[in-house]
């Protein structure tokens, strides 16, 4: 492949001394050139890069004067139009207006934002509807701030690990280091009352900047601290002399007091071992590893807490995860991904977390290992989510620049989230009034405007919509871009609350209006299936099961002996759950049997309303919640799994939840309360356990003292459990069925 890669003129390469874009320029310039491709640089006038074809453009001097800036625009007009015809990628890391000669030829574009983007400029070059044209950003915060459409992707910053040297291990009395320009957002200045009262030396290396208000700064809260010994200031550094100190130091301190796009040089220290402490602001929350690169603090004294640990910090490890993510050979690659015209793109849009909805995970998972190119736009919803997904994020279980948070947080981003907050309200109040179709489709969920406007930022050739209030994001942007849409009804949302009638009439008219929208409609049960093939007879709709991944399959354990152990989870312990009768048929056994449910104590006074019912309340245990990967592990040290559901409402009644397919793949018999979906399930699958009147405590009891009085058939339903999983009820089959629906789609639209 023959690319072109632009950078506005000013700086020479190689680089000098400073230089932030041109040394990725280089960097990726050579990267490109190991693999396999023809490389030419429009650069400023007298650089040079070995292997390469540079054509001068500008000439030094940074920064600019505008005469000078005009004319290269100009000079970069004239040589892109001459040669629109002989490279196959144009890779821009200067200007958007570069692009402008070519924005409607086929040549494939890339535009790399390491800096806060014009949202004008871009909105512009969308309307003037481009071909062929990808806007790349330096991180998902930076993205968070874009507010046009385009085809973008976050590709973070990277460097040349190869040139940094490891240092295994750092002496007590290493010191500290800042490692930036010394500028007051840069917060040098909290980097030395750190120092101070952690009582460490501190190293201070950058540039001084020559603004008047910058300099002051210099000269009144900086300068005065340098004493030579605790606090000592380095001056500016090449890149030997920042591979030296970087190296010498214990840690980065990175207290920044903005919303920085990307810190390179928090690579250049993890490249050297050096773990980084630093404000969890900008793209710190991308970047960092919790306890494995560094540490993430909200406040001062965090920070401090944070210097008194980095001596548990393994310092290879640090490098190693670091350059896994961030060498400039992994994210040349990702470059040359994402401009692959034949690797289709699929957008999946939800108002849950990740951890609140595995179906999100599986899904997304799936169609990344089948090869397509995922992105998963999700909003807040709840803070146990928020710390499982966190830790998801750090093992690299989850790949953070595929989930794109919308509307904010409560922890990281809590402006966003409260305005988003507000106009949630406002939006509610408003359509009690006037009762427009639009505002009721924004009405359905708190992050459903926000995810109506961000969704166009994403192209995709399929649009996988969540729940009711990702459905309108995701239709608006197919019919922008021509893709299809894919709703996946994880419940039967009209049947959800019988006891709201003005509720059940809104996602009536809601679904009345989009499904015959929609492409396909994909639903977690076979009975919730038929409820929307009658409905929308002309939709073509298929049942996945909410199955798992045969990974979490779980090893047999027999049990000959008293107690039996019944287990119950759930996200939250309260009423309309089938509780209550399964402490009932307990108290009518007057054998050992033991209770545990699992989750959070949602509702004041339940559990303790639930316990008194119990004759044996010692006999029931409480759990704590644990991570979706871990519930297996929990669930297979039990016998009997109760998915103890009440049809107190249509979805309840024809829904099948996680439940039964956690109890198939821990091992557990299963004890199915008698829903339409629990029934026709049980009925299928009669060898794992059986179905009980959901009403009933006697009829419970009867199975429960039958699987005791047997523990043969206890033990056989265990293991064709576990059968069951791993050879047709597991997410690997079922995933099938959507890759068939997928390629179907994909196929229809060529």
């Amino acid at each position: 492949m023959k690319i072109l890669i632009v950078m506005d003129p000013g700086i020479m390469i190689p680089l000098k001394d400073y230089g932030g874009h041109e040394r990725l320029v280089e960097m990726f310039a050579k990267e490109y050139l190991k693999l396999g491709h023809e490389v030419h640089l429009l650069i400023t006038t007298g650089s040079y890069v070995a292997g390469c074809t540079v054509h001068n453009f500008g000439k030094e001097g940074f920064p600019p004067q505008k005469k000078d800036s005009r004319k290269a625009i100009l000079s970069g007009w004239r040589f892109v139009w001459k040669n629109r015809n002989k490279f196959d990628l144009i890779h821009n890391f200067g200007r958007l207006v570069y692009l402008l000669p070519v924005l409607w030829r086929p040549v494939k574009k890339l535009m790399t934002y390491g800096r806060e983007i014009s949202n004008r400029n871009v909105r512009i070059f969308h309307r003037l509807k481009g071909k062929n044209i990808v806007y790349t950003a330096c991180s998902a915060n930076l993205l968070s701030r874009v507010f046009t459409a385009g085809n973008w992707e976050v590709v973070y910053n990277a460097i040349a690990f190869e040139k940094y040297t490891l240092r295994n291990n750092f002496d007590e009395k290493a010191p500290l280091i800042f490692l930036g320009r010394i500028e007051r957002i840069k917060g040098c200045h909290i980097a030395i009352k750190i120092a101070r009262e952690s009582g460490n030396r501190l190293l201070i290396a950058g540039n001084i900047s020559s603004l008047p208000k910058e300099k002051m700064y210099f000269e009144t809260e900086i300068e005065p601290h340098i004493d030579g010994k605790q606090i000592q200031y380095l001056g500016p550094l090449n890149d030997k002399d920042k591979n030296f100190w970087l190296a010498k130091s214990k840690a980065l301190l990175f207290p920044i007091n903005w919303n920085e796009p990307f810190g390179i040089v928090m690579l250049e220290a993890m490249a050297c071992g050096t773990p980084v402490i630093a404000f969890n602001r900008g793209s710190v929350e991308e970047v960092i590893d919790e306890g494995i690169t560094g540490y993430k603090v909200k406040t001062y004294d965090e920070m401090i807490s944070a210097v008194a640990k980095i001596g548990t910090i393994d310092r290879q490890n640090c490098r190693s995860t670091a350059e896994k993510r961030f060498d400039v050979s992994v994210i040349a690659r990702k470059y040359l991904e994402i401009i692959d015209s034949h690797r289709k793109v699929i957008v999946i849009v939800t108002t849950g977390q990740p951890a609140a909805n595995p179906r999100v995970v599986k899904e997304y998972e799936a169609l990344t290992t089948k090869g397509y190119r995922v992105k998963t736009l999700y909003t807040y919803s709840a803070a146990w989510s928020y710390e499982i997904d966190e830790d998801k994020y750090f093992s690299d279980g989850l790949k953070r620049q595929d989930f794109v948070l919308i509307g904010g947080n409560p922890r990281t981003s809590k402006f966003n989230y409260f305005i988003s907050r507000v106009q949630f309200r406002l939006i509610k109040s408003i359509v009690n009034i006037f009762p427009l179709i639009f505002l009721k489709e924004m009405a359905t969920a708190r992050s459903s405007l926000y995810l109506w406007i961000f969704a166009r930022n994403f192209k995709a050739d399929i649009y996988i919509a969540h729940y009711l209030g990702a459905l309108p994001a995701a239709i608006k942007a197919a019919r922008k871009y021509g893709g299809s849409v894919i709703f996946d009804a994880e419940d039967y949302h009209r049947g959800e609350d019988p006891y709201n009638a003005s509720l059940v009439k809104h996602i009536i008219e809601i679904e009345d209006r989009l499904l015959p929208k929609v492409n396909l409609i994909t639903a977690a049960s076979p009975l919730i299936c038929k409820k929307y093939e009658l409905l929308y007879p002309k939709i073509k709709t298929i049942a996945i099961n909410n199955a798992f991944s045969r990974r979490h399959l779980q090893t047999f354990h027999q049990n000959n002996h008293p107690p039996l152990k019944l287990f119950w989870f759930s996200q939250h312990i309260g009423p309309y759950r089938g509780l209550e009768i399964i402490v009932e048929a307990l108290n009518l056994i007057d054998f050992e049997v033991t209770l545990s449910l699992l989750g959070n104590d949602s509702e004041i006074g339940y559990v303790d309303s639930l316990l008194k019912r119990s004759q044996k309340p010692e006999k029931v245990m409480l759990l704590t919640p644990v991570s979706p990967d871990q519930i297996f592990k929990t669930a297979a040290e039990f016998d009997i799994g109760i998915a103890a559901e009440i049809p107190y409402s249509e979805n309840r009644n024809v829904c099948l939840t996680n439940k039964i397919f956690t109890y198939i793949m821990a091992g557990n018999c299963v004890l199915a309360s008698d829903t339409d979906a629990q029934k026709d399930f049980m009925v299928k699958n009669s060898s794992v356990g059986f179905c009980y009147k959901n009403d009933d405590p006697h009829d419970l009891a009867k199975y429960i003292i039958q699987l005791n009085n047997n523990r043969s058939m206890l033990n056989d339903c265990k293991k064709n459990a576990l059968s069951l999983a791993d050879h047709s009820l597991n997410w690997e089959c079922e995933q099938s069925k959507l890759f068939a629906a997928v390629d179907h789609l994909l196929c229809h639209d060529n």
